[in-house]
Protein backbone atom coordinates (compact mmCIF):
# COMPACT_ATOMS: atom_id res chain seq x y z
CA UNK A 1 0.00 0.00 0.00
CA UNK A 2 0.99 3.61 -0.41
CA UNK A 3 2.03 5.49 2.36
CA UNK A 4 -1.11 7.78 1.97
CA UNK A 5 -3.21 4.57 1.71
CA UNK A 6 -5.16 3.64 4.65
CA UNK A 7 -5.40 -0.42 5.05
CA UNK A 8 -8.17 -1.93 3.17
CA UNK A 9 -9.82 -4.74 4.37
CA UNK A 10 -12.58 -6.87 1.98
CA UNK A 11 -15.99 -6.25 2.62
CA UNK A 12 -15.72 -2.70 2.59
CA UNK A 13 -14.12 -1.74 0.20
CA UNK A 14 -15.98 0.13 -3.28
CA UNK A 15 -15.63 -2.05 -6.78
CA UNK A 16 -13.35 0.08 -8.35
CA UNK A 17 -11.40 -0.15 -5.35
CA UNK A 18 -11.14 -3.74 -5.50
CA UNK A 19 -8.12 -5.37 -7.52
CA UNK A 20 -10.43 -8.91 -7.87
CA UNK A 21 -14.06 -9.54 -6.98
CA UNK A 22 -15.12 -12.98 -6.68
CA UNK A 23 -18.88 -14.65 -6.57
CA UNK A 24 -20.18 -17.82 -5.75
CA UNK A 25 -17.42 -19.38 -7.81
CA UNK A 26 -17.76 -22.89 -8.58
CA UNK A 27 -14.47 -25.15 -10.49
CA UNK A 28 -16.09 -28.43 -11.11
CA UNK A 29 -13.67 -31.24 -12.81
CA UNK A 30 -14.96 -34.10 -14.66
CA UNK A 31 -14.45 -37.65 -13.10
CA UNK A 32 -14.14 -40.11 -15.60
CA UNK A 33 -13.83 -43.82 -15.07
CA UNK A 34 -14.18 -47.22 -17.37
CA UNK A 35 -12.09 -48.16 -20.80
CA UNK A 36 -14.07 -45.53 -22.03
CA UNK A 37 -13.28 -42.89 -20.02
CA UNK A 38 -16.78 -41.69 -19.37
CA UNK A 39 -17.91 -38.59 -17.40
CA UNK A 40 -19.53 -40.38 -14.80
CA UNK A 41 -19.68 -37.12 -12.20
CA UNK A 42 -17.73 -33.98 -10.70
CA UNK A 43 -15.10 -32.81 -8.19
CA UNK A 44 -16.12 -29.84 -6.50
CA UNK A 45 -12.84 -28.47 -5.95
CA UNK A 46 -14.28 -25.09 -5.07
CA UNK A 47 -17.74 -24.73 -4.22
CA UNK A 48 -19.26 -21.47 -4.04
CA UNK A 49 -16.81 -19.02 -2.82
CA UNK A 50 -16.96 -14.91 -2.44
CA UNK A 51 -14.24 -12.83 -1.43
CA UNK A 52 -12.20 -9.30 -2.77
CA UNK A 53 -8.88 -8.96 -3.15
CA UNK A 54 -8.63 -4.73 -2.60
CA UNK A 55 -6.10 -2.53 -4.68
CA UNK A 56 -2.59 -2.75 -3.12
CA UNK A 57 -3.10 -5.72 -0.53
CA UNK A 58 -1.82 -9.08 -0.09
CA UNK A 59 -4.90 -11.13 0.86
CA UNK A 60 -3.80 -15.13 1.61
CA UNK A 61 -5.69 -18.32 1.20
CA UNK A 62 -4.73 -20.70 3.79
CA UNK A 63 -5.92 -24.17 4.48
CA UNK A 64 -5.18 -27.85 3.94
CA UNK A 65 -3.47 -29.69 0.93
CA UNK A 66 -6.78 -30.10 -0.94
CA UNK A 67 -8.98 -26.95 0.19
CA UNK A 68 -8.86 -25.84 -3.16
CA UNK A 69 -6.65 -23.16 -2.13
CA UNK A 70 -4.83 -23.47 -5.62
CA UNK A 71 -7.08 -24.31 -7.63
CA UNK A 72 -9.09 -20.98 -6.66
CA UNK A 73 -6.13 -18.89 -7.55
CA UNK A 74 -5.41 -20.41 -11.30
CA UNK A 75 -9.09 -20.11 -12.17
CA UNK A 76 -8.63 -15.93 -10.91
CA UNK A 77 -6.23 -15.95 -13.68
CA UNK A 78 -7.65 -18.14 -16.39
CA UNK A 79 -6.23 -21.53 -16.15
CA UNK A 80 -9.05 -23.26 -14.13
CA UNK A 81 -12.01 -23.95 -15.59
CA UNK A 82 -15.09 -21.85 -14.10
CA UNK A 83 -17.84 -23.65 -13.59
CA UNK A 84 -20.29 -21.02 -12.53
CA UNK A 85 -20.00 -18.08 -10.79
CA UNK A 86 -18.18 -14.52 -11.46
CA UNK A 87 -14.62 -13.20 -11.57
CA UNK A 88 -14.21 -9.33 -11.87
CA UNK A 89 -10.29 -8.15 -12.17
CA UNK A 90 -10.16 -4.21 -12.18
CA UNK A 91 -13.56 -3.72 -12.83
CA UNK A 92 -13.89 -6.28 -15.85
CA UNK A 93 -15.30 -9.45 -16.35
CA UNK A 94 -12.41 -12.54 -16.92
CA UNK A 95 -14.44 -13.96 -19.83
CA UNK A 96 -14.45 -10.37 -21.79
CA UNK A 97 -10.44 -9.84 -20.30
CA UNK A 98 -10.04 -13.42 -22.01
CA UNK A 99 -11.59 -12.81 -25.29
CA UNK A 100 -9.93 -9.74 -25.52
CA UNK A 101 -6.15 -11.31 -24.62
CA UNK A 102 -5.49 -8.74 -22.45
CA UNK A 103 -5.18 -10.84 -19.40
CA UNK A 104 -1.77 -10.52 -19.12
CA UNK A 105 -1.56 -7.44 -18.28
CA UNK A 106 -3.59 -7.37 -15.50
CA UNK A 107 -2.75 -10.96 -13.68
CA UNK A 108 0.03 -12.95 -13.60
CA UNK A 109 1.03 -16.38 -11.62
CA UNK A 110 4.10 -17.26 -9.79
CA UNK A 111 4.62 -20.46 -9.26
CA UNK A 112 5.14 -22.88 -6.20
CA UNK A 113 8.25 -24.26 -8.21
CA UNK A 114 10.18 -21.89 -10.49
CA UNK A 115 12.24 -24.47 -11.83
CA UNK A 116 9.53 -26.15 -13.73
CA UNK A 117 8.14 -22.51 -14.56
CA UNK A 118 11.63 -21.28 -16.25
CA UNK A 119 13.04 -22.47 -19.66
CA UNK A 120 15.92 -24.34 -19.32
CA UNK A 121 16.47 -23.38 -22.26
CA UNK A 122 16.67 -19.46 -21.92
CA UNK A 123 18.61 -17.51 -19.71
CA UNK A 124 16.94 -15.45 -17.38
CA UNK A 125 17.88 -12.08 -19.34
CA UNK A 126 16.38 -13.62 -22.42
CA UNK A 127 13.23 -15.11 -20.28
CA UNK A 128 12.66 -11.39 -19.64
CA UNK A 129 13.44 -9.79 -22.34
CA UNK A 130 11.00 -12.32 -24.48
CA UNK A 131 8.07 -10.97 -22.27
CA UNK A 132 8.80 -7.13 -22.15
CA UNK A 133 8.96 -7.63 -26.59
CA UNK A 134 5.91 -9.57 -26.59
CA UNK A 135 4.10 -7.68 -25.09
CA UNK A 136 5.60 -4.28 -25.56
CA UNK A 137 5.88 -2.73 -22.33
CA UNK A 138 8.35 -0.59 -23.18
CA UNK A 139 9.75 0.58 -26.72
CA UNK A 140 12.02 -2.29 -28.39
CA UNK A 141 15.50 -0.02 -28.06
CA UNK A 142 14.70 0.23 -24.35
CA UNK A 143 14.08 -3.37 -23.81
CA UNK A 144 17.84 -4.12 -22.28
CA UNK A 145 17.52 -1.00 -19.79
CA UNK A 146 13.63 -2.87 -18.54
CA UNK A 147 15.11 -6.01 -18.14
CA UNK A 148 18.38 -4.65 -15.77
CA UNK A 149 15.89 -2.51 -13.87
CA UNK A 150 13.76 -5.37 -13.47
CA UNK A 151 16.58 -7.55 -12.07
CA UNK A 152 17.64 -4.71 -10.07
CA UNK A 153 14.10 -4.56 -8.31
CA UNK A 154 13.72 -8.49 -7.00
CA UNK A 155 17.86 -8.23 -5.56
CA UNK A 156 19.27 -9.93 -8.33
CA UNK A 157 23.14 -9.44 -9.41
CA UNK A 158 23.76 -8.04 -12.87
CA UNK A 159 26.11 -10.99 -13.93
CA UNK A 160 23.30 -13.50 -12.81
CA UNK A 161 20.75 -12.53 -15.61
CA UNK A 162 23.15 -14.35 -18.35
CA UNK A 163 22.87 -17.63 -16.37
CA UNK A 164 20.62 -20.61 -17.15
CA UNK A 165 18.06 -21.38 -14.52
CA UNK A 166 19.66 -25.04 -13.33
CA UNK A 167 22.94 -21.75 -12.31
CA UNK A 168 20.75 -20.87 -9.55
CA UNK A 169 19.62 -21.68 -6.17
CA UNK A 170 15.87 -21.68 -5.72
CA UNK A 171 15.55 -18.00 -3.94
CA UNK A 172 17.33 -16.52 -6.89
CA UNK A 173 14.96 -18.44 -9.31
CA UNK A 174 12.07 -17.61 -7.49
CA UNK A 175 13.53 -13.73 -7.88
CA UNK A 176 13.66 -14.93 -11.28
CA UNK A 177 10.10 -15.72 -11.98
CA UNK A 178 8.44 -13.09 -10.03
CA UNK A 179 10.66 -10.49 -12.29
CA UNK A 180 9.35 -12.53 -15.15
CA UNK A 181 5.75 -12.00 -14.07
CA UNK A 182 6.35 -7.85 -13.03
CA UNK A 183 7.79 -7.60 -16.81
CA UNK A 184 3.86 -7.89 -18.46
CA UNK A 185 3.84 -4.94 -15.56
CA UNK A 186 0.44 -6.68 -13.86
CA UNK A 187 -1.84 -5.32 -11.59
CA UNK A 188 -2.59 -8.34 -9.48
CA UNK A 189 -0.55 -11.25 -9.17
CA UNK A 190 -0.79 -15.18 -7.65
CA UNK A 191 1.13 -16.24 -5.89
CA UNK A 192 1.35 -19.98 -5.23
CA UNK A 193 3.36 -21.96 -2.25
CA UNK A 194 6.23 -19.29 -3.71
CA UNK A 195 8.37 -19.81 -0.52
CA UNK A 196 7.45 -23.55 0.71
CA UNK A 197 10.28 -25.37 -0.85
CA UNK A 198 13.05 -22.24 0.69
CA UNK A 199 14.88 -21.91 3.50
CA UNK A 200 13.47 -19.56 6.49
CA UNK A 201 16.06 -16.77 5.62
CA UNK A 202 15.09 -16.75 1.69
CA UNK A 203 11.62 -17.30 2.67
CA UNK A 204 11.98 -14.17 4.83
CA UNK A 205 13.81 -12.27 2.14
CA UNK A 206 10.85 -13.07 -0.96
CA UNK A 207 8.49 -11.83 1.49
CA UNK A 208 9.79 -8.40 2.22
CA UNK A 209 10.04 -8.14 -1.42
CA UNK A 210 6.08 -8.66 -1.98
CA UNK A 211 5.64 -6.40 0.49
CA UNK A 212 7.91 -3.82 -0.94
CA UNK A 213 6.25 -4.27 -4.77
CA UNK A 214 2.96 -3.82 -3.25
CA UNK A 215 3.46 -0.68 -1.11
CA UNK A 216 5.88 0.88 -4.12
CA UNK A 217 4.32 -0.43 -7.44
CA UNK A 218 0.78 -0.77 -6.07
CA UNK A 219 0.79 -4.58 -7.39
CA UNK A 220 -2.16 -6.42 -5.35
CA UNK A 221 -1.29 -9.96 -4.62
CA UNK A 222 -3.06 -13.38 -3.32
CA UNK A 223 -0.81 -15.26 -1.44
CA UNK A 224 -1.51 -18.69 -1.47
CA UNK A 225 -0.03 -20.98 1.48
CA UNK A 226 -0.30 -23.55 4.26
CA UNK A 227 2.48 -21.68 7.04
CA UNK A 228 0.84 -20.27 9.12
CA UNK A 229 3.91 -18.07 10.30
CA UNK A 230 4.82 -16.53 6.73
CA UNK A 231 0.59 -16.28 6.72
CA UNK A 232 1.23 -13.59 9.40
CA UNK A 233 3.92 -11.38 8.29
CA UNK A 234 2.87 -10.66 5.26
CA UNK A 235 -1.05 -10.68 4.90
CA UNK A 236 -3.28 -7.69 5.16
CA UNK A 237 -6.59 -10.25 5.27
CA UNK A 238 -6.54 -14.15 5.87
CA UNK A 239 -9.02 -16.14 3.90
CA UNK A 240 -9.23 -19.57 5.64
CA UNK A 241 -10.57 -22.88 3.38
CA UNK A 242 -11.27 -26.04 4.00
CA UNK A 243 -13.32 -28.72 1.41
CA UNK A 244 -13.25 -25.83 -1.04
CA UNK A 245 -15.36 -23.83 1.13
CA UNK A 246 -14.48 -20.48 2.92
CA UNK A 247 -14.80 -21.18 6.53
CA UNK A 248 -13.85 -17.65 8.06
CA UNK A 249 -12.06 -14.25 6.72
CA UNK A 250 -11.26 -11.89 8.41
CA UNK A 251 -7.88 -8.80 9.09
CA UNK A 252 -5.07 -11.13 9.69
CA UNK A 253 -4.52 -9.85 13.28
CA UNK A 254 -7.71 -11.00 14.10
CA UNK A 255 -7.50 -14.30 12.18
CA UNK A 256 -4.66 -14.85 14.47
CA UNK A 257 -5.54 -12.93 17.91
CA UNK A 258 -9.31 -14.33 18.00
CA UNK A 259 -10.21 -16.98 15.32
CA UNK A 260 -13.67 -17.94 15.38
CA UNK A 261 -14.32 -21.32 13.36
CA UNK A 262 -12.89 -24.74 14.71
CA UNK A 263 -11.17 -25.46 11.86
CA UNK A 264 -8.70 -22.32 11.86
CA UNK A 265 -8.35 -22.84 15.57
CA UNK A 266 -6.97 -26.43 14.24
CA UNK A 267 -4.62 -24.77 11.82
CA UNK A 268 -3.27 -22.25 14.31
CA UNK A 269 -3.07 -25.12 17.13
CA UNK A 270 -0.95 -27.10 14.31
CA UNK A 271 2.11 -24.31 13.91
CA UNK A 272 5.16 -25.61 15.92
CA UNK A 273 6.16 -23.21 19.31
CA UNK A 274 10.29 -22.47 19.03
CA UNK A 275 9.48 -22.91 22.63
CA UNK A 276 9.97 -26.64 24.34
CA UNK A 277 8.44 -24.96 27.39
CA UNK A 278 5.52 -23.43 25.71
CA UNK A 279 2.59 -26.04 25.25
CA UNK A 280 1.45 -24.10 22.21
CA UNK A 281 -2.07 -23.40 21.62
CA UNK A 282 -4.08 -24.98 24.84
CA UNK A 283 -6.93 -26.66 23.83
CA UNK A 284 -6.96 -26.74 20.42
CA UNK A 285 -9.04 -28.41 18.03
CA UNK A 286 -7.46 -31.29 16.64
CA UNK A 287 -9.32 -32.47 12.49
CA UNK A 288 -9.66 -35.92 13.51
CA UNK A 289 -11.09 -37.03 9.79
CA UNK A 290 -9.76 -36.61 6.37
CA UNK A 291 -11.31 -33.61 4.19
CA UNK A 292 -14.32 -34.50 2.85
CA UNK A 293 -14.48 -36.29 -0.60
CA UNK A 294 -14.81 -33.76 -3.41
CA UNK A 295 -16.56 -36.40 -5.75
CA UNK A 296 -19.05 -36.99 -2.97
CA UNK A 297 -19.43 -33.81 -0.98
CA UNK A 298 -20.97 -33.91 2.61
CA UNK A 299 -24.21 -31.55 2.48
CA UNK A 300 -23.99 -28.75 5.79
CA UNK A 301 -20.91 -28.00 7.13
CA UNK A 302 -18.16 -29.55 5.66
CA UNK A 303 -15.70 -29.63 8.85
CA UNK A 304 -18.53 -31.56 10.20
CA UNK A 305 -16.90 -34.60 10.71
CA UNK A 306 -14.10 -33.52 12.69
CA UNK A 307 -15.40 -30.34 14.06
CA UNK A 308 -16.23 -31.30 18.06
CA UNK A 309 -18.84 -29.02 18.02
CA UNK A 310 -20.87 -30.48 15.25
CA UNK A 311 -24.34 -30.80 15.80
CA UNK A 312 -27.47 -32.26 13.54
CA UNK A 313 -27.84 -28.62 12.50
CA UNK A 314 -24.36 -28.54 10.70
CA UNK A 315 -25.06 -32.09 8.99
CA UNK A 316 -28.48 -30.85 7.73
CA UNK A 317 -27.71 -27.32 6.40
CA UNK A 318 -24.97 -25.10 5.15
CA UNK A 319 -23.74 -22.45 7.65
CA UNK A 320 -23.90 -18.65 6.21
CA UNK A 321 -21.39 -17.84 4.70
CA UNK A 322 -21.50 -14.03 5.73
CA UNK A 323 -22.07 -13.99 9.14
CA UNK A 324 -20.54 -10.80 10.70
CA UNK A 325 -18.28 -11.46 13.61
CA UNK A 326 -16.09 -8.38 14.16
CA UNK A 327 -14.82 -5.41 12.44
CA UNK A 328 -13.35 -5.00 8.98
CA UNK A 329 -14.96 -7.70 7.24
CA UNK A 330 -14.47 -10.42 9.82
CA UNK A 331 -16.75 -13.16 8.81
CA UNK A 332 -17.19 -16.69 9.74
CA UNK A 333 -19.44 -19.71 8.10
CA UNK A 334 -20.08 -21.94 11.52
CA UNK A 335 -23.70 -21.93 12.95
CA UNK A 336 -22.33 -22.13 16.30
CA UNK A 337 -19.41 -19.36 16.38
CA UNK A 338 -20.95 -17.21 18.95
CA UNK A 339 -22.55 -19.81 21.30
CA UNK A 340 -21.27 -19.30 24.53
CA UNK A 341 -19.64 -23.25 24.35
CA UNK A 342 -18.01 -22.65 21.41
CA UNK A 343 -16.36 -18.96 22.20
CA UNK A 344 -14.81 -20.07 25.30
CA UNK A 345 -13.05 -23.30 24.39
CA UNK A 346 -11.73 -21.55 21.13
CA UNK A 347 -10.56 -18.65 23.80
CA UNK A 348 -8.41 -20.89 25.60
CA UNK A 349 -11.05 -20.49 28.60
CA UNK A 350 -12.56 -24.22 28.42
CA UNK A 351 -11.34 -27.28 27.34
CA UNK A 352 -12.36 -28.74 23.95
CA UNK A 353 -15.04 -31.41 24.26
CA UNK A 354 -13.69 -35.08 22.52
CA UNK A 355 -15.92 -35.98 19.75
CA UNK A 356 -15.24 -40.05 18.40
CA UNK A 357 -14.61 -39.57 14.68
CA UNK A 358 -16.72 -40.24 12.31
CA UNK A 359 -16.63 -43.19 10.08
Amino acid sequence: MTAAAEPRTPGATRTDDNAVTVEELRVHFPVRTGVLRRVTGSAHAVDGVSFTVPARSIVTIVGESGSGKTTTGRALVGLSPVHSGTVTVHGRPLDEIRRDRTLHRLAQIVYQDPYASLNPRMTIRAMIREVVTVHRTVPREEAADRVAELLAQVGLRPELADRYPHELSGGQRQRAAIARALAAEPRFIVCDEIVSALDVSIQGQIVNLLKDLCRDREVSFLFISHDMSVVRHISDHVIVMYGGRIMESGPCDEIFSAPRHPYTHALLGAVPVPDPRSPGLRGAVRTRAEPPDPTDPLPGCRFQRSCPFATEECRAGDPPPTLSVGAGGHTVACHHAETPAVRAALTSEAPVPERTPAP
